[in-house]
């Protein structure tokens, strides 16, 4: 088993800082000498240091995969290359039953792209996310995602492919400078990253810091992603292969936790 922990920084010489990441290293480590594939990535948004573990071990993406979609469509509407208010079809036979609400219409409904893109993120629903992916294509999906500098994007025989956290930061990265860098439609993905139905993360692990995520559950994956902003900003990727264990939740908020007493420590550096 592949087990490895980086960081960037080049010497570390505060106590509390040391202890911590020992601690991540730890918790992970021991989840892995159980068999189990975890990972995670943290970066401080404003020095850039950075610390993870299991950077580059794949893992299948599940729903953490369909904020890239939501990114292009977006920024091709800022590029007025589309418009959100095009209505697409949803028929009776496009029903995916497993997350998401629009399995439950009862007749061929039309939906703008835009209300496909909010069911995408707050409802997770499979549905608009496969009509998202067949409107831009596959192959121009994974294009958009290694144009971005993704090395793994929509591997594999379905439409979410396989990811690590070397990709995944790469793709919070476009999402946080297109929220970041336009205005209107920057404000409404943030509000739809900041609601969703589904939060792996509870919102007391992080202090109550606004936690702008996507979280993908399928099998036996169960991951959260995204950044978190507090007097700070960072990013936060937890990857992991324990969906079916009585005890993901914790690990999951566990992690979340010791990240946040990271980046606190770092914050006062």
């Amino acid at each position: 088993m592949n087990l490895k922990m980086t960081s960037n920084y080049q010497v570390i010489e505060d106590k509390k800082l040391q202890e911590k990441i020992s601690e991540l290293n730890s918790m992970y480590l021991n989840e892995c000498m159980k068999g189990n594939k975890v990972a995670f990535y943290y970066e401080d948004i404003e020095s850039g240091n950075a610390v993870s573990f299991n950077e580059d071990i794949c893992f299948y993406a599940a729903s953490s995969i369909k904020i890239l979609v939501c990114t292009l469509l977006l920024e091709k509407a800022q590029k007025k290359e589309i418009d959100l208010n095009r209505e697409i079809l949803v028929t009776m036979d496009d029903l995916k039953q497993d997350t998401g609400v629009i399995k439950y219409q009862k007749e061929d409904t039309k939906y703008t792209i835009l209300e496909l893109i909010k069911l995408t993120i707050t409802e997770s629903d499979n549905t608009a996310y496969l009509k998202l992916v067949d409107l831009v294509g596959k192959e121009n999906l994974e294009k958009y995602g290694k144009s971005l500098g993704a090395e793994h994007t929509m591997e594999g025989k379905d439409c979410f492919g396989i990811i690590n956290c070397k990709d995944m930061i790469v793709y919070w990265k476009k999402v946080k400078d297109f929220i970041d860098n336009n205005k209107e439609l920057g404000s409404l993905f943030k509000s739809y990253l900041l609601n969703p139905s589904v939060k792996l993360i509870e919102d007391n692990t992080l202090e109550g810091n606004p936690f702008i995520r996507k979280y993908g559950s399928w099998d036996i994956a169960y991951h959260e992603a995204g950044y978190v902003e507090s007097n700070r900003n960072y990013f936060m990727i937890i990857l992991t292969q324990i969906n079916k264990m009585p005890y993901k939740e914790k690990f999951i908020n566990d992690s979340a936790k010791k990240i946040l007493e990271l980046h606190q420590i770092e914050a006062k550096k």
